[in-house]
Parts: C-alpha cells; structure tokens; sequence
C-alpha cells in the first residue's frame, strides 16, 4: 500500500504522523497550516497520486486538519474523477477541530471527535485496521498518543500533561530547517526529537529531565557531537551540507554570475560565507525574509553593494550587502519565492 499522509504542523499533527509512520513503510508526509496553504498541499498530493500505479492500492490520509465545505467538495470530485480513471484510493480524514462539523456531516470519509486529539484518533483508529510494522511498539505508542491528548485538549488530569507541555513547546520551536525550503528535513528533526520520548517518558520526573535534556538532544538531531561542538558551529555545518545537496535547484544567476537563493535562512553571515567558501563555483549567496529584506554575502566573487542599490534599493559593503524588496509576495512555497527572484534579476541584468 501507498500513503500520502497530509496534516497540521503542531504536536498533535506532526504526532499522528509519527504514529503512522509506525504502521506504513511505504509513506509520503505533506504538511499545511491552515488557509491557501491546504489547497496547495491538496493539489499536490493529488498530483502525486497520478503517477502511482493504478494496480496499487493507495491511502490518503488527512489529519489535525479540518476542511471547509467547497475543500471538502473538491476533494471528493477528485478522488471520484481519479476512481473513475481506475485508481484504488481510499480516502479518510480524522479530526478533532468542531469547525469542521458541516463537512463531517456531509462526507462519510471525514471522521469527527471532539472529544480526542487527532494524535489519539490516528492511533486508535489504524490499530483497529492496520498491523504494525513493529507489534512490540504498540503500548509506547498507545501512551505517545495519550500524552499528546492530554495536552493538546488541555487535560490538566490527563496522563503525562506536564510532560506533553515540554513536548508541545518543542514541536513549537523546532523551526529550523525551515519547512519553506527543506520540508521533509524539517519533519525528520520533528521526528527524531518525538522518538526520543520513548527514553523519558516512563521515568520519574520525566518532564524535567526531558526538558534539561532538549538541547543536548538538538544537537545529536543536527548530526553533531554535543560534548565537543556548539550548536551555532553543528548547525551551520548541517545547513550548508542541505545547501549543497540541494544547489542545483536553488541557484540563480545575475550577469552571468551564479548564486545561491534561500528564504527566511536566518544566521546569513555564517552559513552564506561558508558555503561560498565550500563552493567557490558560486559567485553570491542571497537570502529574503518574509518581509523581502534582502541579505547578500559574496567572498570577493561580485561587489554585492552594487547588487543591493540596482536591485533592491539597499547598499553595505563589498561582501555584505542588504536591501528590500518593493511588493515582495510572501508565500509558503519556495518555487514561487524563486520565481520572484529569478525576474527581478533576469531584468537587472538587462538593464545593465
């Protein structure tokens, strides 16, 4: 079987991820936040499921997240006009969120419980119709998933809440790297930090040491060595390894010079300077915030000054430049920033 799995970017969402995860070996995770980012995600996944075998039997699973009535109306004439084309899909969505009552009333396939938390619905309901990968998991995960209840409903009674607090505050701050531009690496630090609760989760006090023991735990999710590394250095290195294995897709070019785009990188004087000096084929290195506040760094490839005044109406120095963006479209999808970019330089460079 193959799952697309799409859901919420909170604990709760990222939580009944980690639970399917458990019980599918063949699985695609999306995430959406709620607005236009949700149809995007939709469109998506349903493009991905075209190019699936049509022998294959293929689950789409929705979680933590409610869909409007005209979202719920699309997805179903999707998932009819793709049955139709001979695609074995099923379709099932499993949330908490009491606003999505009226399209839980309307569509069989979406499935609506106030009373749990999509974590603990996602649990329960694939263990009553799916195997495990690992049967011997089942009561650890069973637990993860009251822990997530227990917090995300606010049930100060509930099991584990204290630690599901620390737990919630995590997911919350785990923005780096950031899901615009690397989503599936971001998902995998989320990951990997919720496995290590299985190592805190039964002991006493476990909240406390759990919390004492985040950041060590966030350097070893970065791939480095806590006793010897600060995270600034192991998160550098790990950010501008992703830059590398993705440099193909996110370069641009300005008269002929070659650089690097990133949006919302953040630490742009480090990162930016190491990875000109690891790649010294790259010219520049050009980071844009949500904002359009434009970063420059160059390692005496181009004077990004002259860069920064054409284009951006900004200045600094030779090497470390900076401006802004006049009617910058902020959105969630890197190709679109990248889009933005590539005009703005391609008619730089015209005007030369």
């Amino acid at each position: 079987m193959k799952v697309f799995h799409l859901s919420h970017i909170d604990l709760d969402g990222y939580g009944a991820q980690f639970i399917a995860k458990h019980f599918f070996s063949d699985i695609d995770f999306f995430n959406a936040n709620y607005g236009k980012e949700i149809s995007v995600r939709l469109e998506e996944i349903l493009g991905a499921i075209k190019t699936q075998d049509k022998q294959k039997n293929i689950l789409f699973l929705i979680t933590d997240l409610n869909l409007s009535l005209s979202e719920s109306g699309f997805l179903q004439d999707q998932i009819t006009e793709l049955k139709m084309q001979g695609f074995k899909i099923t379709l099932m969505l499993l949330d908490h969120h009491i606003s999505g009552s009226e399209s839980a009333e309307k569509f069989h396939w979406y499935f609506l419980d106030t009373s749990r938390s999509a974590c603990k619905i996602t649990f329960n309901t694939l263990i009553q119709h799916y195997p495990l990968l690992d049967p011997s998991l089942s009561q650890w995960l069973e637990d993860f998933s009251n822990m997530v209840n227990s917090v995300d409903i606010w049930k100060n009674d509930g099991y584990q809440f204290e630690f599901g607090k620390v737990a919630m505050g995590m997911i919350a701050s785990l923005k780096d790297p950031n899901r615009v531009m690397f989503e599936e690496e971001n998902r995998g630090i989320k990951f990997f930090m919720l496995d290590q609760i299985k190592h805190y989760l039964y002991r006493q006090n476990a909240e406390v040491q759990f919390d004492n023991d985040l950041f060590r735990l966030k350097k070893l999710a970065f791939g480095g060595n806590p006793d010897i590394q600060t995270m600034d250095n192991i998160f550098s290195c790990y950010i501008v390894k992703l830059l590398e294995q993705k440099k193909d897709s996110m370069s641009i070019l300005y008269q002929g010079y070659k650089g690097i785009l990133t949006y919302t990188l953040g630490n742009v004087s480090v990162v930016g300077n190491q990875f000109l000096i690891q790649n010294p084929d790259f010219s520049f290195f050009l980071d844009v915030n949500m904002r359009g506040n434009v970063s420059l760094r160059a390692n005496n490839g181009i004077d990004v000054s002259l860069m920064a005044s054409k284009l951006f109406g900004g200045g600094g120095h030779k090497n470390a430049s900076g401006g802004k963006i006049d009617g910058f479209k902020e959105s969630f999808f890197y190709p679109h920033i990248k889009e933005q970019i590539d005009q703005i330089l391609e008619q730089g460079g015209r005007d030369a």
